[in-house]
């Protein structure tokens, strides 16, 4: 039951200002037209970079036959917090990993946000806070009033050896996400200096609605071969769609003025998901979701709930954001003053999704962990003398078993 899952990851809660043409007059769509916000020129490309640093994380982070889910408009826009106080080779390869070099950054996501707000029939929030220990750090002045600006970010002093910190970032994310997502960070260590988070959340009816009553059970294959029953909608109306050597694209539309799709791709008979994904681009999803055009058909679509969570700091090591993660990195334009060398020590996402006969929940966050100092040196243990071995129960601290191993013997 996992391949249609992972088709969510393509699932795009973006696509928005859509090109595609509508067959004959919409009165209704018209006048929500006139009173729906435009995306600037900086919100477009940056738009297309998120989109395109996206397909790279889903391909980096993505394992056939296991669900993916991931906004990439959340993970870019956290990183992008943290490039405002990045210097030299630390920024330019956090800038050139996520392809947003060439743009000015601030300008970019402030349109962005702008473009975003006050949506009409749908609930579409972005939120953004920065969180710092004040026993590690003073947050440089300059450096907050660019992220306080350019992405409405909240800035909070706090204790992190207080365990009340740690539940008070997870209930913002918790709050920001209508509690989908209520514990983003596991565990919070005093030695960190600053914690960065963005949330986002959607929530959105069709514009042509699934009725219930045509929802039947229904077999689904998953990527191993072995079927499972699952509760399969459908619908027969006009909609944008196509298809390809590789698959079939349709574009399920929310609200009543169609600004925001998602778009599911479903691979040929005889095509992997896997194969796809590893063909997706930028180029290649504009092209394709260009060539749609609305025409009549029938789409089946199972009802599907799922999270996904994944630390992305090894995956960006491995897509050319090296410097960040390393004790030489410049975020000299993060503190005031002389106040410490500081790291990425973990990138956390976390997402969530449901779809349903009405619509579409979603919703991610992401939060960038910053540490002073060094970070620890890879550990090399090997067990070629005596060692100890004790066996414990996590839940009540229990020693189970407990011995010394002096002779190892014969495994026979």
């Amino acid at each position: 039951m996992r391949n249609w899952m992972m088709m969510a990851a393509f699932a795009g809660l973006v696509v928005l200002g859509s090109t595609a043409l509508f067959t004959g007059p919409r009165a209704a769509a018209q006048e929500a037209e006139k009173k729906q916000p435009t995306a600037g020129k900086s919100a477009k490309e940056l738009s297309r970079a998120n989109n395109q640093f996206g397909f790279e994380v889903l391909k980096q982070v993505h394992e056939e036959g296991k669900n993916t889910f991931i906004s990439p408009t959340s993970i870019g826009m956290c990183l992008q917090m943290v490039t405002r106080g990045a210097k030299g080779d630390t920024l330019k390869e956090m800038n050139d990993t996520m392809h947003v070099s060439k743009l000015e950054v601030g300008q970019a996501n402030r349109e962005l946000l702008d473009a975003m707000s006050d949506r009409e029939d749908l609930k579409l929030n972005l939120a953004n806070s920065v969180w710092v220990n004040p026993n590690m750090l003073t947050l440089n002045r300059d450096y907050a009033d660019k992220v306080q600006k350019d992405f409405d970010a909240q800035i909070e002093a706090r204790d992190f050896a207080d365990p009340a910190t740690l539940e008070e970032i997870n209930g913002w994310v918790s709050d920001r996400t209508n509690k989908k997502i209520p514990e983003l960070l596991k565990d919070l260590s005093p030695d960190a200096a600053a914690v960065l988070v963005n949330a986002i959340y959607f929530k959105g009816e069709w514009t042509l609605k699934f009725d219930k009553e045509k929802t039947k059970e229904a077999d689904f294959t998953a990527a191993d071969g072995k079927a499972a029953k699952v509760q399969m909608m459908e619908n027969e109306d006009e909609y944008r769609y196509m298809q390809t050597d590789d698959a079939q694209w349709i574009a399920l539309d929310y609200g009543a003025d169609r600004k925001l799709s998602m778009w599911v791709m479903l691979p040929n008979q005889g095509k992997k998901l896997d194969t796809l994904v590893k063909k997706l681009d930028t180029m290649s999803f504009q092209t394709a979701t260009e060539r749609a055009w609305e025409r009549e058909g029938t789409i089946r679509l199972p009802r599907f709930k799922m999270k996904f969570r994944k630390e992305l700091q090894d995956d960006l090591k491995t897509m050319g954001m090296k410097k960040a993660f390393q004790a030489d990195a410049d975020f000299s334009g993060f503190v005031e003053g002389k106040d410490g060398k500081l790291f990425i020590s973990k990138v956390i996402h976390e997402s969530f999704i449901e779809v349903n006969e009405e619509g579409t929940e979603a919703a991610a966050a992401t939060a960038v962990v910053m540490e002073k100092g060094m970070p620890p040196a890879p550990f090399n243990m090997t067990c070629d003398r005596p060692f100890l071995v004790a066996i414990q129960d996590k839940v009540s601290g229990s020693i189970l078993f407990l011995g010394t191993v002096y002779d190892i013997g014969t495994t026979d």
